[in-house]
């Protein structure tokens, strides 16, 4: 295995356990930790300056910056969490400004099929009329705190971790069939 494989291969296998590990926390506590994004942030920035000089560093920096930029207008209109936007600019140290733009996108796409599984799972189990009803759109603060929260919420870092999932396995695979 020559090393630049070697290193793809690490810089993969880094990012895989990242995202699952921040995942799974958001899926069980709805909180992506501060912690979590710091230590995302200085990695990435860290490797991307160790294995790209100041090239990476740069690009590193403008991954932050694109993935912050295209989660802040959700943010704004209540769509997603601080916790979301921080985490999604974390990772564009590791990506830069072109992956960032992929993960999203990747992770939008994988968003959307997910909505639709949790409208069916909906429409086959819904919630007795007794209960509370689905909040009005664009109040993620309510939906936050609602007891039920698992019937209207989908921690976003589910979705971000399976697009860098498929994303990262794709780069592992291909490089693969060529080393």
């Amino acid at each position: 295995m020559n090393s630049e494989l070697f290193v793809g291969a690490s810089r993969s296998w880094i990012l895989i356990v990242l995202v699952l590990l921040v995942a799974i926390n958001d899926l069980r506590h709805y909180r992506i930790s501060n912690y979590s994004v710091v230590a995302t942030l200085l990695a990435g920035l860290f490797w991307s300056s160790f294995f790209g000089h100041l090239s990476g560093f740069i690009q590193s920096l403008l991954g932050v910056l694109v993935g912050f930029l295209l989660l802040i207008l959700l943010y704004g209109m209540g769509g997603v969490t601080a916790g979301d936007v921080k985490w999604l600019a974390a990772l564009g140290a590791w990506y830069g400004p072109k992956g960032v733009l992929g993960v999203f996108l990747a992770s939008g796409g994988i968003l959307g099929i997910l909505s639709l599984g949790w409208m069916v799972y909906g429409s086959l189990y819904p919630l007795k009329p007794e209960r509370e009803s689905s909040p009005p759109p664009l109040e993620i603060d309510r939906v936050y705190q609602s007891s039920h929260r698992r019937r209207w919420m989908i921690p976003y870092a589910l979705p971000i971790a399976l697009g860098v999932l498929l994303i990262e396995l794709s780069r592992i695979l291909i490089a693969g069939q060529s080393g």
